[in-house]
């Protein structure tokens, strides 16, 4: 998920903003009459709810995803279909039954549904998915209504047809296997702490990059400014064929629903009991790290609890309210040059072909109005890489980082957690 900040300071100053866009808005129409945005800027029509019946079987479902995405997507072609579907398809690993043999009732042990983040595709869930599997996990993936697609499938999307989905996925897994977790990326874990609240039969949560809040408070203006201005800051290229580029305004708002949600359940006393994996970066731009400790220790008490805290700078934490193990890790690298870790860095291993050191996709997005900066950042391989923030840009010139140098190290760790929750 990637939200940039408003322009706007407070209601006064916002207000003042939307009758001078409507102004502007009506003056433009009136010169240049209704100019057709691109394609991959528009609603395509198909992918705005989730449209899959609830009995349907996840092979069905998996169909129908297919056939959309062909339909609704306006990048494939001959040469790279295959690339784009497998990226952004959900999917399914079942583990190997000569070791990890289904029970007399015909399920599985252990399952586990995975979530991807807002903006983003199954994609980045694809190694934690992986890696899961080996451990015996039955994995399936969602993916979440508006996503897959085109950008402007965000612009109408509501955050309960992601609920409708994740609540698709759960049901399908219970058919599949006796324990099941919940695990997800950013917005998807934001979804599965919903989830875990409403359903105590979750044996777990793998939370990374917790969209538990959002950095920017001015998210909750965002309502106003949907319908009238589109898209957060400028329209970006959409080269990523894993996630898109131009981020909608109307799905930062639709964020901020779902974690408004999440605190209401909260003040109603609900906890999340279920054990709890969880990985972050203090240095994150796009969620609120300091929200999430404050809710994982307030709110999640299970003595299995394993906490990951990458920081420039690590600060110690006690384990105390959190009930369980806490790692404070370093997320500085002079030899690596890497500042510290970013919020999409986390759940890739920088051996990845697309996102990784050696990787195909630069993210340079933060430079579009500076093309000098925006070259060196993209050919450059020796300059600094970390989180956009922005002390970061002022002192360098910075490649956003979408990988974790650390990653194989958090993986042990949540090893260790999963060989608790099977104890």
């Amino acid at each position: 998920m990637v939200f940039h900040y408003f322009v706007v300071n407070d209601l006064s100053s916002l207000t003042r903003y939307l009758r001078f866009f409507l102004l502007l808005l009506g003056s433009v129409m009136v010169i240049t009459g209704c100019a057709t945005p691109s394609p991959r800027l528009q609603p395509s029509g198909l992918n705005s709810t989730f449209a899959v019946a609830e009995n349907s079987t996840f092979a069905t479902y998996l169909q129908k995803t297919r056939e959309m995405m062909i339909k609704a997507r306006v990048d494939i072609h001959d040469d790279n279909w295959e690339v784009v579907l497998k990226a952004n398809m959900p999917f399914e690993l079942r583990p190997d039954e000569g070791s990890f043999p289904k029970g007399k009732d015909g399920k599985y042990r252990k399952g586990i549904l995975l979530i991807h983040g807002l903006s983003d595709s199954p994609y980045l869930l694809q190694p934690l998915a992986r890696h899961l599997q080996k451990q015996g996990f039955f994995v399936r993936t969602i993916l979440l209504p508006g996503h897959g697609t085109v950008p402007g499938d965000l612009l109408n999307i509501r955050y309960q047809e992601w609920i409708r989905a994740a609540q698709y996925g759960i049901r399908g897994m219970k058919g599949e296997v006796t324990d099941l977790f919940l695990g997800g990326f950013s917005t998807g874990a934001a979804l599965s702490v919903l989830e875990s609240m409403k359903d105590k039969e979750i044996k777990g949560l793998i939370l990374i990059s917790p969209a538990l809040a959002v950095k920017d408070k001015r998210i909750a203006l965002a309502g106003m400014l949907s319908g009238v201005k589109d898209w957060v800051g400028d329209i970006q290229d959409d080269v990523d064929y894993a996630k898109y580029e131009t981020f909608a305004v109307n799905a930062a708002y639709q964020i901020y629903l779902l974690t408004q949600e999440i605190d209401a359940l909260f003040e109603h006393g609900r906890r999340i009991e279920a054990p709890v994996f969880a990985a972050l970066s203090r240095e994150d731009i796009t969620i609120d790290p300091e929200r999430a400790l404050f809710v994982l220790e307030k709110y999640a008490s299970s003595p299995r609890n394993v906490l990951v805290v990458y920081g420039k700078n690590p600060q110690r934490m006690e384990e105390g309210l959190f009930g369980g193990k806490i790692y404070n890790e370093n997320s500085f690298f002079a030899d690596k040059k890497v500042l510290d870790f970013s919020h999409v860095a986390l759940p890739i291993p920088c051996d990845d072909r697309h996102y990784g050191d050696q990787g195909g996709y630069k993210s340079c997005l933060h430079y579009r109005n500076d093309q000098g900066k925006r070259r060196t950042c993209l050919m450059d391989d020796s300059i600094w890489r970390g989180e956009i923030s922005g002390d970061n840009l002022q002192a360098f010139t910075v490649r956003r980082l979408t990988c974790n140098p650390k990653y194989d190290g958090m993986i042990e760790k949540l090893d260790q957690f999963l060989k608790s929750v099977d104890q």
